[in-house]
């Protein structure tokens, strides 16, 4: 599929369908009850001090992690290829110092080495790789960091989900594979991913299966500790995991 054909589905999908999907009961309730927390606070905060940095909000989205950056005192500018989740941005942040651009990731308009530092979220997935790539490194400053939070291809039970649930996701979008992340990884100076989420999802899938009850959580956090073990007492099973923290450096 060429690019402008694939930025033309993804900009009817974010524009429509995408904020049906955010309802979605199933969708709701995974991410309701914090399984990515660890992931999310680790992809915050992956970036170090950014105050008084130019900061790429990469597809921004309805403006939340640009609100976080604008209150750790960034210099932000957010894009997104969706004018509807732009304008609940603008909504969002109206208070906030923040600019915000529309445009597509594989294409942006910015000045090179224009951002100290990028900030990503469940985005390069949707990406063609190596155009998008390309613009990240070329508008990243020589020293600068770029953090990405990305789900992984590997584990067949998520992928035999993902197929199974087709009306949940655009039609251009693939998890990454650990081939994907060291595409990715070519242009940059230096690079290092984690790995999150593989038995601590179940609890959640339970309770969006069976309904809430507070044993879920409990299990849910002593299972996110046997993630932690696993990950660490045997690293080839983190290509497993539901999710991945990406960081590069130029």
């Amino acid at each position: 599929m060429d690019i402008k054909r694939k930025l033309l589905l993804e900009q009817s999908r974010h524009e429509s369908e995408d904020f049906a999907r955010d309802a979605n009961s199933l969708i709701v309730g995974v991410y309701a009850p914090g399984v990515f927390a660890e992931a999310e606070a680790w992809h915050l905060t992956a970036l170090d001090d950014v105050a008084g940095r130019h900061v790429l909000d990469y597809g921004c989205a309805t403006g939340g992690t640009t609100r976080h950056l604008v209150e750790r005192r960034a210099r932000v500018t957010g894009f997104d290829i969706s004018l509807l989740r732009l304008y609940e941005a603008c909504q969002r942040t109206q208070a906030l110092s923040a600019a915000y651009v529309e445009c597509a990731a594989e294409q942006l308009p910015f000045a090179d080495a224009a951002f100290d530092a990028v900030l990503g979220k469940q985005i390069l997935h949707h990406l063609d790789l190596d155009a998008a790539i390309a613009e990240i490194a070329r508008v990243l400053r020589p020293g600068g960091r770029a953090v990405f939070l990305e789900p992984l291809i590997h584990n067949p039970l998520l992928e035999g989900y993902r197929r199974l649930t087709p009306h949940l996701r655009s039609p251009t979008e693939k998890a990454l594979s650990m081939a994907d992340l060291a595409r990715i990884a070519a242009p940059f100076r230096r690079w290092s991913h984690r790995e999150f989420v593989l038995l601590s999802v179940l609890p959640a899938l339970a309770a969006a299966r069976l309904g809430p009850h507070p044993r879920w959580r409990r299990w849910q956090g002593r299972l996110a500790g046997c993630d932690r073990q696993l990950f660490t007492a045997w690293p080839a099973v983190s290509r497993y995991a539901w999710e991945t923290v990406i960081v590069l450096e130029k």
